[in-house]
């Protein structure tokens, strides 16, 4: 049975999550710092290996040039080791250039595999492993080329070693 301080914790551990796709649909990228440590390491396909600073500055890029997004992450899988967190989450996210109509959608399914601190200002995300899975619609749309498939499997698509032995 969680006691309160883990049921806080969860709950505090899913508001940082749940703040990111606001923070990318709204534009609002300096909520990021509410969501990430300065010094996180951020694994994004398309974008690379960066600290927070890197990652806001390749969204201010890459959203500018959209017309919208909607990003939808589900509640986490979570496990907590004292002042470290493990998160699972899963997302789609719709990107919108009204510029590539009539095709000016392109859907990707992915989850992200984070590593969270407690820090005085709250739970942040200190490492994050994004993992596309599959997309749909027109891959230009964020400068990827092919058509609409499954991206190939790689060692992100493994279940999290924190769930146990496999």
């Amino acid at each position: 049975m969680a006691n309160l301080q883990e049921l806080s914790d969860i709950h505090d551990i899913q508001q940082v999550l749940l703040l990111y796709p606001v923070a990318l649909d709204s534009r609002a990228l300096h909520l990021l710092e509410q969501v990430f440590l300065p010094d996180a390491r951020i694994d994004i396909p398309g974008v690379g290996t960066v600290d927070l600073a890197g990652y806001q500055a390749a969204c201010t890029a890459g959203l500018g040039a959209l017309d919208a997004t909607h990003h939808v992450v589900n509640a986490p899988l979570l496990r907590l080791e004292g002042d470290v967190a493990y998160a699972r989450s899963y997302l789609v996210a719709q990107h919108i250039m009204n510029a590539a109509a009539p095709d000016a959608s392109l859907l990707i399914g992915a989850w992200y595999n984070d590593e969270l601190r407690r820090t005085p200002a709250g739970w942040r995300i200190s490492r994050r492993s994004g993992n596309a899975v599959w997309w749909s619609g027109n891959a230009a749309i964020l400068g990827m080329t092919g058509a609409p498939q499954g991206f190939p499997r790689h060692g992100g698509h493994e279940a999290p070693d924190w769930l146990g032995p496999r």
